[in-house]
């Protein structure tokens, strides 16, 4: 019986960049080369498959989370290409998945009994063969299903809206944009009141960093673009995160935080304003003034951790400075005490621990270039954080590390670039000896 991997198709064709839906059941020329570039080699060995990350991780993802495990089941049976014969199918039975393929085998035929498989009542006596056993299937509209399944991801904005965007100038203000495209859950902004050859920037349709018009105005942020003549609405309530009970932000609140800039960095925050709805401006570390960075943060976003989260996880702060030097045995309570400050009060923040484990693959979008979508290996986790490498780039370079959050609706399955019609940056790499499968405790 011979195996193979196929994708687990989320449309009936790649789909292409879009100025309306950000789908097309045409594949464009330019696209065509790109299909190149995928996991079909790295799956061949299916030894390599175990290290891809299962789509019910992705809660942000096309079919992700519990929808996952309802839709994709092992033993499921599917016709697929025949790899024997050109344009035409053969019925195979799915043994597991990588990502959104499915790895399967074909069935079984007895070449004693017949060795014609053309023969219509050959092929009758297969199928009827597959129906006695009761085999689970693709659902009649599976197609519909996972189109509507990847347009789900994609309603928040639509093409020629006009949002507020972080300013890539200055990440602690936002700048009016328009969306000028979208392909799957990205949207691409172009920035209004920049030169004609500003590129814009891309973003995920679930960015916490682009927001409704008028969502400035209302939580009291500086934005950059805005007509005092406009009466702005305010957006609806859904794009404000709610605020637990028992958490209050204060001006000075320190905390440590993922670097807005610096992504393979976690370092020291403190509250520079709050503003409403649980937002504020949050800086990092003011003792290096040269380097500090403002950005508008929710109490709850995923940048914003407690004192001791680095302590606890055994991983290393970015610690501040005393007399242009690293403070050596930093201690938060001597700090606090020392400044005259108070930690911010996250305890009634629950984050779900990451269900990654070091090792695993995925794709993930490059923060820094967000163009950028490629394979990408979990080189460690810290709560519900994971920490990722991006494929082909040199361990030894830090940059080519970030930590992200779990959650982040710019990590994707292996082989969604293929199912979207994205650029795949690179061929994913083999498994590292440096890797294995450490678990979350």
């Amino acid at each position: 019986m011979s195996q193979t991997s196929v994708p687990m198709p989320l449309n009936r064709s790649t789909p292409s960049a879009s100025a309306e839906t950000g789908t097309s059941e045409e594949i464009p020329p330019q696209l065509k080369q790109q299909e190149m570039i995928n996991w079909n080699e790295y799956l061949v060995k299916t030894n390599d498959v175990q290290w891809i990350c299962g789509v019910e991780y992705f809660r942000n993802a096309p079919l992700g989370g519990s929808k996952w495990q309802k839709y994709a089941k092992h033993g499921m049976v599917m016709e697929v290409p025949n790899p024997k014969m050109e344009s035409t199918y053969w019925p195979a039975i799915v043994f597991g998945f990588a990502g959104y393929n499915a790895l399967v085998e074909f069935v079984r035929v007895d070449p004693n009994e017949q060795k014609d498989q053309q023969d219509p009542n050959f092929l009758e006596k297969t199928y009827l063969s597959l129906a006695e056993r009761d085999l689970p299937t693709l659902k009649p509209n599976h197609w519909e299903y996972c189109l509507e399944e990847i347009k789900s991801t994609g309603k928040r904005f639509k093409v020629n809206e006009v949002v507020e965007a972080l300013d890539m100038l200055n990440c602690g203000r936002n700048r009016m944009g328009l969306v000028t495209m979208t392909l799957a859950n990205r949207i691409h902004v172009q920035y209004l009141d920049l030169n004609e050859d500003d590129e814009g920037f891309w973003f995920s349709q679930q960015s916490e960093h682009v927001h409704k018009l008028g969502w400035s105005h209302a939580v009291g942020s500086g934005i950059v673009g805005a007509r005092s003549s406009i009466a702005y609405p305010l957006p609806d309530l859904s794009e404000f995160p709610l605020v637990p009970t028992g958490v209050s932000v204060e001006a000075t609140d320190m905390f440590e935080m993922r670097h807005p800039v610096l992504l393979h960095t976690i370092c020291v925050g403190f509250v520079i304003e709050p503003l409403r709805f649980g937002y504020f401006v949050a800086g990092t570390d003011w003792t290096r003034p040269d380097k500090c960075v403002k950005i508008v943060m929710h109490v709850t976003s995923d940048y914003i951790l407690p004192i001791n989260f680095c302590r606890k996880h055994d991983i290393d702060l970015k610690l501040p400075m005393k007399d242009g030097k690293p403070i050596m045995n930093f201690s938060w309570r001597k700090y606090l005490a020392e400044m005259g400050f108070k930690a911010l009060n996250l305890s009634a923040i629950k984050k779900e621990p990451a269900k990654f484990t070091k090792g695993c693959k995925l794709e993930a979008v490059d923060l820094k270039q967000p163009t950028y979508l490629g394979p990408a290996t979990v080189t460690d986790f810290a709560g519900h954080l994971i920490q990722i490498h991006f494929d082909r780039h040199p361990r030894t370079q830090e940059n080519s590390f970030q930590w992200v959050s779990a959650e982040s609706p710019d990590n994707y399955p292996a082989c969604y670039s293929q199912a979207v019609g994205h650029k795949l940056a690179c061929k994913p790499e083999r498994p590292n000896p440096a890797d294995s499968f450490l678990c979350h405790i």
